[in-house]
C-alpha cells in the first residue's frame, strides 16, 4: 500500500528528518508517536504532497513520487497521490461560510466534478457516519471543536480515499470532545481504512493501532506491536519518552 525509501526532509540548515524507511500494508493502523520537533507531522505532510521531500521516494497505491523526478512528472505524481490520500489536521479547517454539508461536497463537486445530487447522498451518508446529520444546515460556528473534527474526518472521506492520514486531530480538544473524536477513528480502523496518525493519545494506539513507530531526532528510533512497544520498548529514547508521556519520575 505505502512504500517510503530514504526519504529526507530539511528546512535550511535544520535536518527535519532523513533516511526514512516505511512499509505499511492495506488495511494496517500505523501510529507515530514521539516527542515534538522529531518530524512526525512533516513526514506526514510529505506523504500527501503538502511538502516536497529532499530526497528519496514514496509509492502510495499505483502513484509514485521519487526526488529525481523532473518538476513537472513531481506535480503530477503528487495530483495523483491526492486523490489516493485524505487528510484531517490538528485545526479543523472548515469554510466558516459554509454549513457542515457544503464542507463536505464541495471537494467532489469541484474536484471529481460529482453530481450534486450524488455529491449530497454521499455527504448526508457521511455526516451520519460520523454522527452529524441532524447538524447538516450549521455553520462551523455553532458547532463545537469535536463536531467540527468530526466534518473534517466526513469531508476528507467524501473524496473517498484509500487511506487517511490524521494529524494531531485531538490535540485541540478538551477530553470529552477527544472521545467522540477518537470513537470515529476507531470506527474507521475496524472497518478496515488504512491509517497513519500522529497523536499524543497512548490509549488510542494502544487500543487501535497495529503497529507503533517512535520517531525521535529525525529518525525512527524502533516500531513494533502496541504490546511490545508500550511494555518493553527497546530503546533506552523509548522509554524515557514513555515515562514522560505517562508521567512517571526518571530514574538515576
Amino acid at each position: 500500500m505505502i512504500e517510503v525509501n530514504q526519504l529526507g526532509k530539511s528546512f535550511g540548515d535544520l535536518v527535519v528528518f532523513r533516511d526514512i524507511n516505511l512499509h505499511i500494508r492495506s488495511r494496517e493502523i500505523v501510529v507515530l508517536v514521539g516527542p515534538s520537533g522529531s518530524g512526525k507531522s512533516t513526514l506526514l505532510r510529505c506523504l500527501n504532497g503538502l511538502e516536497e521531500p529532499d530526497a528519496g521516494s514514496i509509492r502510495i497505491g499505483d502513484a509514485a513520487w521519487d526526488a529525481s523526478m523532473d518538476a513537472a512528472s513531481k506535480k503530477q505524481a503528487i495530483r495523483h497521490i491526492r486523490t489516493l490520500t485524505g487528510m484531517v489536521f490538528q485545526s479543523f479547517n472548515l469554510f466558516p461560510h459554509m454549513t457542515a454539508l457544503e464542507n463536505v461536497i464541495m471537494a467532489p463537486t469541484i474536484v471529481k466534478k460529482m453530481h450534486q445530487k450524488q455529491a449530497v447522498e454521499i455527504g448526508e451518508s457521511l455526516l451520519a457516519k460520523v454522527g452529524l446529520l441532524n447538524k447538516k444546515n450549521e455553520y462551523p460556528s455553532r458547532l463545537s471543536g469535536g463536531q467540527q473534527q468530526r466534518v473534517a474526518i466526513a469531508r476528507a472521506l467524501a473524496m473517498q480515499p484509500q487511506m487517511m492520514l490524521f494529524d494531531e486531530p485531538t490535540s485541540a480538544l478538551d477530553p470529552e470532545l477527544t472521545g467522540e473524536v477518537l470513537s470515529v477513528m476507531k470506527q474507521l480502523a475496524a472497518e478496515g481504512m488504512t491509517m497513519i496518525v500522529v497523536t499524543h493519545e497512548m490509549k488510542f494506539a494502544r487500543e487501535a493501532a497495529n503497529r507503533v513507530i517512535f520517531m525521535s531526532d529525525g529518525k525512527i528510533q524502533e516500531e513494533g506491536a502496541p504490546e511490545q512497544f508500550f511494555v518493553q520498548p527497546q530503546t533506552e529514547r523509548a522509554r524515557k519518552f514513555l515515562r514522560q508521556i505517562e508521567g512517571t519520575p526518571e530514574t538515576e
